[in-house]
């Protein structure tokens, strides 16, 4: 069996044993579509977009808010191996640095691509969510989103230190970079004040591409500055984590 294989299906192990994480970023997400949407249709109606079903907000919004967390996810995945005193273990049998990232993000990449499936398939069946424009637009957000969350894993992974700081970051960060990006509601009804600098939010750029999409109709060609803004933090993301990130640095877990 492969290195690669091993992690992988080792990490697969894990989220059948803990499947907190999947419940995290699709179970939530759910619960608060299914709360949030009436409402949110009444927000749409006054942005002027008759009889329009506010899933259509929160199906995006909650995928983009709840896939934060991978970023957390991913660093855990590696942080555990240190806790575990596992890490060493791995790098002595062999196993390069590629192939040991790449089954560290393995995991959470399939995680990210079945909770955008899961929410947008369940807005659709259930909450009368559409898509106005074109299905492969949506697509290419989606896996643009994905891998800028994969990337921003590893590099907090590698910039950070202790389980704490990974844990504080990105959950402060998930909520702060949420709601100011649009997530919870529509940028236009944020405060005055917050308007301005919701573009400094990635999820801005993700949630701008979907709702011209899904509530404008836009297709691929209209939302390639969307693309381009993901995929480009995504790069720079990856240089940082390339630069920093050290096979033998220590990171201290809980206790």
């Amino acid at each position: 069996m492969s290195p690669l294989r091993a992690i992988v299906r080792n990490e697969l192990r894990i989220l059948r044993h803990d499947p907190v994480p999947l419940v995290l970023l699709i179970g939530m997400p759910i619960v608060l579509m299914v709360l949030l949407s009436q409402s949110l249709g009444h927000v749409l109606l006054f942005e002027g977009y008759d009889d329009t079903p506010g899933s259509m907000h929160t199906a995006p919004g909650m995928a983009c808010l709840f896939g934060f967390f991978s970023i957390a996810i991913v660093g855990f995945a590696i942080f555990r191996e240190h806790g575990w005193r596992t890490w060493p273990r791995l790098r002595a049998a062999g196993v390069g640095g590629p192939a040991l990232f790449a089954g560290k993000l393995a995991v959470p990449a399939g995680m990210l691509v079945l909770q955008h499936a899961v929410l947008f398939g369940f807005g659709v069946g259930v909450l009368g969510f559409k898509v106005n424009g074109a299905w492969l637009a949506v697509a290419l957000l989606a896996l643009a989103f994905a891998l800028m969350i994969l990337c921003a894993g590893l590099a907090a992974a590698a910039l950070l230190g202790t389980v704490q700081q990974l844990n504080a970051v990105t959950n402060l960060g998930t909520m702060v970079l949420g709601g100011l990006g649009g997530a919870l509601v529509p940028v236009r009804e944020l405060p005055k004040w917050v308007q301005p600098i919701s573009p400094a939010s990635p999820v801005n750029w993700a949630m701008e591409g979907y709702r011209d999409v899904i509530l404008d109709g836009a297709g691929v060609a209209d939302v390639l500055p969307s693309l381009a803004a993901m995929s480009g933090l995504a790069l720079l993301l990856a240089a940082v984590a390339l630069a920093r990130l050290r096979h033998d640095a220590p990171k201290r877990t809980w206790g």
